[in-house]
């Protein structure tokens, strides 16, 4: 088993199953997503270095979606209740206060950028009434950065050994996506 969760040995773990290395690594991201208790971004940096960028970059996008999707639907499936009190206690987020019609937008930027937990995001969704169609497009979306630039990070380095190349590759893909996200706010005002 993984006994810390640094990118060396998450890539040695994940790559001792040799041929069924991906199914492993598609897993682990399917787990991350529903209980976390692994950090994302070493494990999409793990997937860049170990099966290159495309690979590492589908395992994660869609290892964390499907993940993302199981969290949802148990949530809808478990109910209201039970996760409204465990969610008001854990991150004093009132479920009640969720308008489902803004939940597209709010599930891609809370997506987008990595400060709300994941499981808030699933589980909130989940109860606070957005479609389960809703959910899974505006997760595809919201993760697609993420999943692009750690995937990406942990390719380039590992391609490199590099790290100020590296560092400075990541600051132009931020840099792109605040503009991305600057246009997207002016035009829809």
């Amino acid at each position: 088993m993984i006994e810390s969760f640094s990118m060396a040995e998450v890539t040695k773990y994940i790559n001792n199953f040799h041929a069924l290395a991906p199914g492993v690594a598609f897993g682990l991201f399917f787990i991350q997503a529903v209980f976390p208790v692994f950090p994302y971004v070493i494990l999409a940096g793990a997937a860049g270095m170990l099966f290159g960028f495309w690979e590492g970059f589908l395992l994660a996008w869609l290892g964390a979606l499907s993940g993302a999707c199981a969290a949802f639907v148990m949530a809808r499936r478990l109910g209201y209740d039970w996760f409204s009190q465990r969610m008001s206690q854990r991150y004093r987020v009132d479920l009640e206060s969720i308008n489902p019609h803004y939940g597209f937008w709010s599930i891609v930027l809370a997506r987008i950028i990595p400060v709300v937990p994941t499981p808030l995001i699933n589980v909130a969704a989940g109860v606070g009434g957005v479609s389960f169609r809703v959910f899974t497009l505006a997760s595809a979306i919201g993760k697609l950065p993420t999943a692009f630039i750690y995937t990406g990070l942990g390719y380039h380095f590992y391609r490199t050994h590099d790290l100020v190349t590296t560092i400075a590759g990541l600051v132009l893909v931020l840099a792109a996506g605040y503009l991305v996200v600057a246009y997207l706010r002016r035009n829809s005002s």
